[in-house]
């Protein structure tokens, strides 16, 4: 599993839920499991330390790259 965020940011202590999310291995903005296989890349998983999103929500947020979101529908097919 990538690392996880620091827990003692202050965004979690404003959002507790969230520092319980990534506790149990849950992205921060669903019901997604964070596994380390589900992370495109290196900078997928830092950005997971930074946030606590899982692949998916990062790739709502930030948008992703059409010819990875291609290879992966492949991979997942």
């Amino acid at each position: 599993m990538p690392l996880p965020p620091d827990l003692s940011k202050p965004a979690f202590t404003l959002f507790p839920d969230a520092a319980d999310r990534i506790i149990f291995g849950v992205c921060v903005t669903c019901p997604n499991s964070i596994e380390e296989k589900y992370f495109r890349d290196d900078l997928s998983k830092k950005e997971y330390g930074i946030s606590g999103m899982c692949q998916d929500c990062q790739d709502s947020v930030f948008g992703c790259d059409p010819e990875e979101e291609e290879e992966e529908k492949e991979f997942w097919n």
